[in-house]
């Protein structure tokens, strides 16, 4: 992949991630071992850098700068690099996929530690793009983008997620259902008391 190849992939995934995540929290609600579980996770804009896989060149660049210059179109060539082992290109490809998370996310895991080079610990995705998540003091924050089936990188069995739900990150509820499973509706979730007080139905 050459670099401005890149650098389109970069500047329309940020005008995505600003309308679709950024400072936003998202909520998965899934199912598994018999019972309704939950994970709050929280997209800020310094998290975009993670998610692209990209390696800033200038100590003066941060995180949050890069991704501010990717959303104003002017990010330059000589600012970034690719990491060596591979994985920028791979993220790259199905980056435009990881944007739309918040609708298209179908199975959450817990990550089986099986790649030395990764440090991660749910994964949330599909057959063919993830993102993997680390847990802070309240939210579990994305670290990292995988061009792999969420399948082969977490622990069985996985856990097939029923809706997913976004706010605000200073709004007080989710009041807005992003995706409801097939044959799924909300009523037939048994959403428990503690679930309840966070989402606005």
């Amino acid at each position: 992949m050459k670099k401005d190849e890149a650098i389109k992939i970069l500047t329309t995934c940020a005008g995505q991630y600003n309308k679709n995540l950024a400072n936003k929290n998202v909520l998965y609600i899934f199912s598994g071992n018999g019972k309704i579980s939950y994970f709050e996770s929280l997209f800020l804009p310094r998290h975009y850098l993670h998610l692209t896989g990209i390696e800033i060149v200038s100590e003066n660049i941060k995180s949050v700068d890069f991704y501010r210059l990717c959303l104003k179109s002017k990010l330059s060539s000589s600012a970034f690099t690719f990491h060596k082992n591979g994985t920028t290109e791979m993220k790259l490809s199905v980056l435009p996929q990881v944007m739309n998370i918040h609708r298209s996310a179908k199975m959450i895991g817990d990550y089986d530690n099986k790649k030395s080079i990764l440090y991660t610990e749910k994964i949330i995705g599909t057959i063919t793009a993830c993102v993997g998540f680390v847990r802070d003091d309240r939210y579990y924050l994305p670290n990292t983008t995988l061009r792999e089936d969420i399948r082969t990188i977490t622990l069985k069995p996985q856990k097939r997620i029923l809706a997913i739900f976004t706010k605000g990150d200073k709004d007080k509820r989710y009041y807005n259902c992003s995706y409801l499973a097939k044959r799924v509706s909300l009523e037939s979730i048994a959403i428990s008391d503690e679930l309840k007080q966070l989402i606005s139905l």
